[in-house]
This record gives structure tokens, sequence and C-alpha cells, in this order.
């Protein structure tokens, strides 16, 4: 059956690794990503980065398997979702990676979205996170030299088959947050392309994640040291590729992803859009028709900062005891009562994507003189979960009938016990997390497998290769200690609307 290649361009680490047929990992690599931050609210990363990155880590891997390179079948690459980049007609960068952390496209968002905003949601299935900055280009001086707004997955795969501009394309696992497109057609929107007054021919063309998009190159041979001729796949969205390495394809599953973002959300059969509450985003899965229903909290991002500003002496003795810092305080606060003594915290730091509010803060709200550092660090999580009770009431509304079996937890987060019966509990919905962690690359490799023929169908992939580890279930009734805070939580939001609003007035 050969090999697979599968690599991930996250926002801050870039991973590659080598599959055999039976999808064991033989070789990998990994390299820190630069984001470079040359002004308040600014954030933006060099997008030859991505291409350069991605033959390093290919090279590495290569010369680590030492298989026979003549048996590789293919590669895909996901990549992070949020931002854009921008190509001129050989397919060279023109602008840097406009990263979703940059907030210079903010006056082009609060116009999309105040004049145009539900009708973006109903056709895009989200609000839009990198159409402003399309909107944005469009008044700088780079404007005429910019041929193409591509992703660094089809950049970077689109290099490799030594792609023109007039080829440049995006997968639909992106169009949703692009705030000009109908996903539910998988194409562009005439309307919103009018009524926002966008170049459409600047604008690639949609493609899905399973197509052959061309072959490795001699120059993207000798770059990479993958034998010309070897398959290039489409590729498609990180988070995408993550749920096709979960085993997220078939409708009724649920999936909870602990990262630097924790992402909670379904697979569904039809299209839904959420614009009642604006709390949810719809993607197309990266293989088959179906879509995933998600919710988005840089939460975990939250989750480090706290452990990493106020734990710094328990760091020292976890060490002591042989185990890492989050089994440390975990076991420290599972002796804790549910609802961490009446505190609740909001862990959105710095704004908040779904609903938009970029003014949103932090808070912990409910403490007194009795609360010690460890009631702070479960409100974190406990907050986390409350928002995904929330996530989960909104995708019964849209989805009447739906039956939810089981949550498949993912990302670094699921290896908490801890953290899977506070969700379990509050859900009443049993936690099960997987064996293995690599899931964006492996997922992509998966994709490789599924648009080469090696791969026939999404059944036989989940049983041969999405294997289950820890199970844990919900004690009926738990969650009847938490709904009081989690309505509580909810209201925070809008009472506190106009704070955040003076807050942000004042450069906080």
């Amino acid at each position: 059956m050969g090999y697979f290649i599968g690599i991930d361009l996250g926002t801050t680490l870039a991973k590659c690794a080598i599959y055999d047929g039976e999808l064991t990992c033989i070789s990998e690599a990994e390299r820190e990503m630069d984001i470079r931050y040359p002004g308040p609210g600014q954030a933006e990363q060099d997008a030859s980065d991505f291409y350069r990155v991605s033959c390093d880590m290919i090279q590495e891997t290569l010369k680590k398997s030492k298989i026979n390179k003549k048996e590789i079948q293919g590669i895909a690459i996901d990549s992070q979702m949020g931002g854009i980049m921008t190509i001129d007609r050989n397919y060279n960068p023109v602008t840097y990676y406009d990263t979703p952390l940059d907030s210079r496209s903010s006056a082009e968002n609060k116009y999309m979205h105040e004049n145009f905003g539900d009708l973006i949601i109903k056709l895009n299935g989200s609000i839009s996170t990198f159409g402003n900055k399309i909107l944005y280009w469009k008044n700088r001086n780079e404007w005429n030299e910019i041929y193409k707004f591509v992703q660094p997955s089809s950049f970077v795969a689109g290099k490799l088959a030594g792609l023109k501009g007039s080829e440049a394309y995006i997968d639909d696992t992106f169009i949703c947050f692009s705030g000009f497109s109908d996903l539910q057609r998988s194409a562009w929107s005439d309307e919103l392309i009018g009524k926002m007054d966008i170049d459409a021919d600047k604008l690639p063309k949609i493609i899905k994640s399973t197509e052959i998009i061309g072959e490795v190159t001699g120059k993207a041979s000798r770059d990479t040291g993958i034998p010309a001729g070897t398959p290039v796949c489409a590729g498609c969205g990180d988070q995408s590729a993550g749920f096709v390495g979960a085993g997220i394809l078939e409708h009724g599953q649920l999936v909870d992803v602990s990262g630097t973002a924790c992402i909670f959300g379904a697979c569904i059969s039809d299209y839904r859009y959420d614009l009642k509450n604006k709390t949810l985003a719809c993607l197309k899965s990266a293989i088959g028709d179906n879509y995933h229903l998600i919710s988005v909290v840089l939460a975990g991002r939250t989750h480090k900062w706290f452990v990493d500003e106020f734990f710094i002496e328990d760091k020292e003795k976890a060490k002591e005891e042989g185990i890492d810092i989050y089994s440390f305080l975990d076991k420290k606060a599972s002796g804790l009562e549910p609802g961490s003594g009446g505190l609740i915290a909001i862990d959105y730091l710095q704004g908040r994507f779904f609903p938009p509010d970029p003014n949103t803060r932090g808070l912990f709200i409910g403490h007194t003189w009795a609360h010690k550092k460890i009631h702070f660090y479960r409100s974190i999580l406990e907050s986390i979960a409350y928002d995904h009770y929330i996530t989960k009431e909104i995708i019964m509304e849209l989805v009447p009938g739906i039956v939810f079996n089981k949550v498949t937890a993912i990302g670094s987060g699921a290896r908490s016990k801890l953290w899977m019966e506070i969700k379990s509990n509050i859900l009443q919905v049993p936690y099960e997390n997987l064996l293995r962690s690599d899931l964006s690359t492996f997922g992509s490799a998966i994709i490789a497998g599924y648009s080469t023929g090696v791969f026939k169908n999404v059944s036989d992939i989940k049983k041969k290769f999405i294997k289950p580890g820890m199970k844990v279930f919900p004690v009926k009734g738990a969650d009847s200690r938490y709904l009081k805070y989690i309505g509580i939580y909810g209201d925070l939001f809008p009472v506190l609307s106009g704070i955040y609003e003076k807050l942000a007035d004042q450069g906080a």
C-alpha cells in the first residue's frame, strides 16, 4: 500500500509525518512557526516560510524513515484556517500571511458584518474571518500585484505541483470563513461579491479537499526529496484534517478539541447556519458531503496562560513528583466540589470570535476569601464546559431529533481525565479520547490515501484506523449541580458588553 505524507501547518507549530499503508507513523518532524508583532494589534507571518518549512520537514522525515521513496503514494497538507495570503501570477507570495491574530482589518470586519452580517451567515454558514482581510488589501498599494488569494495549504501544495497563478485554488473546508461564499453550493456568491465590490478574478477556484491537484515537479523533488510524479492532494483546513483523523465523519458524532483553541461541534448531514445566536460556524467536511457545526473558544491558551503565570512553584513540585503540571493540578482540583465554590470564569482574554465581540476580556466572578488558587484553575475548566453545553443546546435546536451517543475528545486536553469527567457530567454524554494525538497529520495522510483511491470509504477508515482510548461516563443527574452556574455564565456576556466596550475605549 506504500506510504503517505501528511503536513500540518499550524499557527505556532508545523508538523510533518510519514505513515505506512496501515497508517502507522514511520517518522515525523516539527518546526516552530515565527509570528511577527510589528505593532499593537498587529501579527503577521512570512508567507514564504510555509514552503521552506515544509521542505525542511519532509527532508528530515525522509532521512529518518529510510523508506523506499518510490513507494510514496501521495501527500496532503492542512493549514490554519482563519487568515489569508496572496500570490502573484507565478504563485509567489505578494504579502505576508494575514493571520486571524491581526486586527488591522477591524474596520472592514465591522463594515461587512454591520451591513451584510445576516446574509453572510446564511450563505457562508459563519461570520467572516478573512473576507475582511481581502477588503483590507483592496485599499492597499499591493492590490494590483495580488493575482489570487490562497491558503497556506494550497500555497505549499501548489508550489509542490508547479501551479501557476491561474491554477490557484481553495478547498471548500475554508470557504465558510471567507464572507464571500455560498457554502451549500461550494461556490463563490455573486451576490456578496457584488455587494462588497470585490474583484472576483482574485478569488481562486473552489475544489474538494480530496482532489488531486497535480504531481510533484522536478524542482519540488530537489527541494524535498519526494520523487517527481508523486500525487499532490488539495488538502484542507487544520481542524477539518483533525476531524478526519478522529473519524468524525458521520451524522450525529460529537467532537471536543482541547488545544490552543477549544472547539466543540457535531458532524451533521445537512447544511445549517446559526443566525439566531451567531455562535456556531458550519464547515464542509474534508471527506464526503457532510458538514461540521462548531463553536470556537480560545480558552486552551487561557488555560496555559493561567498555569504559567500563577503556578510557577507548583511546577517545581510537579517535577519532583515526576508528573506534568496539568496532571498535578488536576489531582488537586478533583477534590473540589462542582461549581468551584460559586466561582465562574470568562476565558476569552482578548476578544470573542463567535458571536463576534473583539472587546470581550477575561473575568473571574464570585470568589471570596475562602477561595484558593486551585478554585480558579478548576473554574477555567468548568467554564469551557459551560460553553460546550451552550453549543450542544444550539446544535440540538438547529438539528431537531439529533441523537448524541458519545463525544470524541482530541487535543492535548483530552489526556485530562478530570476535564473529561467535568464535561461528561455537564453534557450528560459519555466521553472517549483516542490512542493517538497526531490527528492533523494523521488526517491529512488519510486524505492522501482516500484521494489516491487506496482507502475506499469512511466506514472502513473508522473501523480500521481510529482506535479509542480512555472512556468516561456521566453520573446521572450530575448536571443539575452545574446548570445554575451555566445560566449565570450565559447571562454575563450581554451584561458586560457595555463595560468591555468602555475598557476598549481606554485602550485596555
